[in-house]
This record gives structure tokens, sequence and C-alpha cells, in this order.
């Protein structure tokens, strides 16, 4: 029997929601986490066992026999955890942003773990479990979800992220294979922006691609809402056109994946760009996004462009944006 990967010494789990532990194999699985023992017999090769939602506090070790092999997780604390998700700028790492290197700071209550992307080169990986910021290796944390858990830790609780981003993705490789095709849209490929058709991208973006290869492996881990930057690469006209359904229904998906129909969900508005000025797909999909928030519940979009530099397509400031997002979580838990 195995246990997932995420979950390792040092994870945040979310305050106030059941949290769940997964994973594979034949067999009986037995936990104990913060005074409470609970088991279960796999069915079909999965199984997993769901705890009460627990007030803030750690750190905590968790105790896992697997078939009476037992492991002991450390180092646990309740706190907030959002997944991270969406294409580069969401990837963007704070030493490749305008943030100065003497500002980077070591925080034991700010913890990242990173999901598996089809293209390597990440410096942290599943395989490193959950991580603690430290300030000799921050410069390799995505931006937006360091100066985002920094603000939120100001609270004096634990704050985590999960990574679920690739560059140069659409948004059909984030959803099952026919999501779209479900609620009418079928767009030809013609009509659609070249990342769907580049030799390279085309590595990640086929339909489910990166649903079935990141976002899955790590579902349903309990988390406290979901960040979503994403568009760029979905910005021809058709596509922009439909967006905003395209997105609700990843949303859709993405809750019931992660067992709440109302799991908190930001969406940050692709930047103002230079080049695209003219372009009526992009500002067709940042119009989109606006509407979203007014579609379902509890979603709210994030504003850009009066924050970042529109010169480069990955505005290298993301310190503001980010305060923008905590602030948006903050209002939604």
């Amino acid at each position: 029997m195995k246990l997932n990967q995420i979950f390792t010494s040092h994870m945040v789990l979310p305050v106030d929601r059941e949290i769940r532990i997964f994973g594979s194999g034949e067999g009986t699985a037995k936990i104990t986490f913060n005074g409470i023992t609970r088991s279960c017999i796999s069915t079909k090769g999965e199984w997993m066992i769901a705890f009460p939602g627990m007030e803030y506090g750690g750190p905590y070790e968790m105790t896992v026999d697997l078939n009476g092999e037992k492991t002991v997780l450390t180092d646990i604390y309740v706190g907030v955890v959002y997944i991270f998700a969406g294409q580069s700028n969401m990837q963007f790492k704070i030493h490749e942003s305008s943030y100065p290197k003497e500002k980077w700071v070591s925080n034991n209550k700010i913890r990242l773990f990173n999901t598996l992307r089809v293209e390597e080169g990440e410096y942290f990986l599943p395989e490193h479990g959950w991580v603690v910021a430290e300030k000799e290796t921050v410069g390799y944390w995505p931006a937006i979800q360091y100066h985002t858990l920094t603000e939120l830790a100001k609270k004096g609780i634990a704050v985590g992220a999960i990574s679920c981003f690739q560059g140069a993705s659409v948004i059909e490789s984030w959803v099952p294979k026919g999501t779209f095709e479900k609620v009418g849209i079928n767009i030809p490929i013609g009509e659609r922006h070249k990342d769907h058709v580049d030799e390279w991208f085309g590595k990640w973006n086929l339909d489910a691609q990166l649903y079935d290869f990141t976002f899955k492996k790590i579902a349903p881990f309990s988390v406290s809402g979901v960040v979503w930057y994403q568009g760029e690469s979905d910005a021809s006209v058709s596509e922009g056109m439909v967006y905003d359904i395209e997105l609700c229904e990843l949303i859709k998906v993405w809750r019931n994946d992660l067992y709440d129909n109302n799991l908190p969900f930001v969406v940050i508005q692709i930047a103002d760009y230079d080049e695209k000025i003219n372009d009526d797909g992009w500002h067709l999909v940042q119009e989109a996004q606006l509407r979203v928030e007014k579609m379902l519940p509890c979603v709210k979009t994030v504003i850009s462009r009066d924050v970042c530099e529109s010169d480069n397509i990955h505005p290298a400031t993301k310190e503001i944006l980010s305060l923008r997002v905590a602030d948006a979580l903050i209002k939604m838990r």
C-alpha cells in the first residue's frame, strides 16, 4: 500500500474542513492524527480516511500504518492551504521578479508543495515533499505563491501552497476530455490560439493532459480554496467569446473533485500587454474573467492591469497583485 505523494512531513492541512488522507494499494490503512485514530480497508486498489475539521494548531505528528508498516510524518500544521494553478504567470519565480533579494526571508509557517510538471525544470519536485520557506531557496518559489502566503502568515497561522501550473497551457488541458463539448463548445482548431498547435507546447496541451497528469494526482486533497491565473493561451477571438463558460465548467469540475461545491476560487485577470493592445481576443478573455464572479458563487476576480507592467507578457512586479489575492482569500474565508 502507498500513501499519496502529497502527504509528507511539513504539510499544511486546512482549518475547519474535513481532512482527507488517501492512497493506493490493497489492504488496511490506519491513521492517527491529533488524538484521533481511524482506519479503512481499500476498495478496488484505492483507500481514503477522513478526519473532522480541526482548529488552527501544530506542529503535529501523523502516524500512518499501511498493512502493518508504520510511518510517522512530523511538523504538520492545521492552517490554510490553497491550490495555485494556471500557466506561466503563476509559474513565474521570485528570482525572475523585481522583488529584491535582500527582502527574501525564512518563515517556518510558510510551506510549498510542487506537483510534477510535464516540462522539466522545477527546483522543487514532488519527491522533495512539502518544503518550508528558507531565504536561501525562496528565489525558486513562484512569486505569487510566496507573496500571497507571506501576507496571510501575518495572522500568525500556518499557510500552504500547492503549485499546479504549466507555462503556455490551455484551459482544455485542465479539464476532463469532452467537458466543453458537453456545454456546446467545439471551436475549430484553426480558430484557437496558436499555443494549441505549437509543436513543443503540444506535449501538455492535449485535452485533459494536465488534468490527468497534474491535478488528479493530488485530488481530493483538502484545501481552503483555489487561485487561478490562466487565459493568455486561450486568447483567440473565438475562445475569448466563451472563456467565461469554459472557466465556469472548470470551476465546477474542480469543486466536484475536491468535494466542495462552494470552494472559494480567486481568478486573476490576465494583465494588459502592449503587444495585445488592439487584440480583440485578449480583451474578450479579460472581460470574460470579470463576468465569472457574477456567474458562480464564491468566485472573486482580481484585477491586475493597474499594478503590473504592460511591456512584458510576464510582468516582473507580482507583490501588489499578490496582496490583492491574499485580501480576496481572506474575505472569502
